[in-house]
């Protein structure tokens, strides 16, 4: 199969197209920048609807990682790339018929927590630009007209080379500046990194034979919720980091939050108002639908995951 991939300078990314040539397709990645992955690549913009529709020419399917992932991002950047540029490859996959288009579970958050469901609508309008513009892009991939459409949201991807979740927690550790809101006692699950991109390759093979899955949204999850403080003590002592998070009260990192959200001017905020809930809040999913449908189901998991990182940390290949 010739599948295309966008966005393979991403960890997730990277790790979908290495799998898909192990297997023996033929892969091409498309991105504004160079890749790590050894196969066909062409440089370009998902904004930019004649690239896409050039680059698109002669594949059999798309699988889209391709988005603006910042803390906060201004509206119009974030959706060009992640709605505009969403709708660019969805019409571009039409004369291939077949799509993956990867999303985020926070494209559901309602402000509560989250407790053993599976895939909610995209119904989040709240103040987080990536989440709001995510929701759109989702609905516009599944509007598309590209009949074979899955939609696959990972929740809380990580592994060595995360400069997003892992880079942020060791950062931080590293600065004392790593706070949980009541210590991290809520439950979450997360995705470690090669069976996030496995679950993406077996989203693939459906929207080929399987057309009960056509259509439908699935998160994708490593089935193993711990609590979040747990969690970062974990990961920690993956990366070989003396570091222990603070404790505040929840109720005080959301205030923090909403004050800057409406204060702070830089790029990287230390904490914004959704962060602040997510961080408080359960989030675990049901993955026995997910699991069934997609055919898929985690290899590597949270321990086995670890002693990737840990074999990282010492190798110096961790990049944390």
């Amino acid at each position: 199969m010739k599948v295309l991939v966008t966005g393979a300078t991403s960890l997730l990314g990277r790790h979908v197209a290495e799998q898909l040539l192990a297997r023996g397709d033929e892969v091409t990645c498309f991105q504004r920048h160079p890749s790590a992955v050894e196969s066909a690549e062409v440089l370009g913009d998902i904004r930019d609807a004649a690239q896409v529709t050039a680059v698109m020419k002669g594949h059999d399917a798309v699988i889209h990682l391709a988005a603006l992932v910042a803390p906060r991002p201004r509206y119009d950047q974030a959706y060009a790339v992640n709605v505009t540029g969403t709708i660019n490859v969805a019409l571009a996959a039409r004369s291939a018929g077949r799509m993956v288009y990867v999303s985020s579970p926070s494209v559901a958050f309602a402000h509560a927590p989250v407790v053993g469901v599976g895939a909610l609508p995209p119904t989040y309008t709240g103040r987080d630009v990536y989440t709001r513009t995510k929701a759109l892009a989702e609905i516009a991939a599944l509007e598309s007209g590209v009949g074979a459409t899955v939609v696959v949201r990972p929740h809380l991807v990580w592994g060595p080379g995360d400069t997003q979740l892992l880079g942020r927690v060791a950062e931080r550790a590293r600065a004392g500046r790593l706070v949980l809101p009541d210590g991290g006692r809520a439950l979450v699950d997360t995705t470690y990194v090669s069976d996030a991109a496995a679950s993406l390759v077996s989203a693939l093979d459906r929207t080929g034979d399987d057309s009960t899955t056509w259509g439908q949204a699935y998160v994708v999850t490593g089935g193993e919720p711990r609590p979040l403080g747990e969690l970062i003590r974990l990961f920690l002592a993956a990366m070989d980091i003396n570091s222990s998070p603070r404790s505040w009260p929840a109720p005080l990192v959301k205030l923090l939050g909403g004050i800057v959200d409406r204060a702070w001017w830089g790029s990287e905020p230390p904490i914004t108002s959704f962060a602040a809930q997510q961080l408080s809040m359960a989030h675990w999913f049901d993955q026995s639908e997910t699991r069934r449908a997609l055919r898929w189901a985690p290899s590597m998991g949270l321990e086995g995951g670890l002693a990737q990182l840990r074999g990282a940390t010492r190798n110096g290949s961790a990049t944390t």
